[in-house]
């Protein structure tokens, strides 16, 4: 397993493989130490039930995959179809959005699922699903969201 999370104090992401229940990261940007408890579901089944960060039980799984570069393919993908459209063939425009749509399916299949935490956002690879983790709930985040705020 793979975990990895920001730190508190200067936000740089850290990663950590853990071998122990407790264990103290150092920051490698900013030297600041942060405890980790690492439930036995995690050390024993390699499965995530409780953040080893923030203690929360609320967690999520999703495809590990850049969202930026998801955008990103799609709105190639759209330009191209728009100079399609500028040269009046508006059939290719359908054509060139299904090709993104196509590659957006076969990236989802291939790619490995992570899970995360919907308080401290920490993402967990190479770990087994747990059954009680479901994909990403916007009212759960809504949620965790409002509570940083206030």
């Amino acid at each position: 397993m793979e975990m990895t999370f920001r730190c508190s104090k200067c936000q740089a992401a850290n990663q950590v493989n853990p071998d122990a229940a407790h264990i103290d990261v150092t920051c490698a940007e900013c030297t600041h130490t942060t405890p980790l408890s690492f439930s036995d579901s995690v050390l024993h089944k390699n499965q995530v039930d409780t953040c080893p960060l923030c203690g929360k039980r609320d967690l999520y799984i999703q495809r590990d995959f850049n969202q930026h570069v998801g955008v990103g393919i799609v709105v190639v993908f759209a330009l191209i179809g728009l100079v399609f459209v500028w040269f009046d063939r508006p059939v290719y425009f359908y054509v060139s959005l299904g090709a993104a749509a196509l590659i957006d399916l076969v990236l989802y299949a291939l790619l490995p699922e992570l899970t995360v935490c919907y308080s401290c956002k920490s993402a967990f690879r190479s770990v087994n699903t747990n059954p009680e983790h479901k994909p990403f709930d916007l009212h759960i985040a809504d949620v965790y969201d409002n509570r940083s705020k206030g």
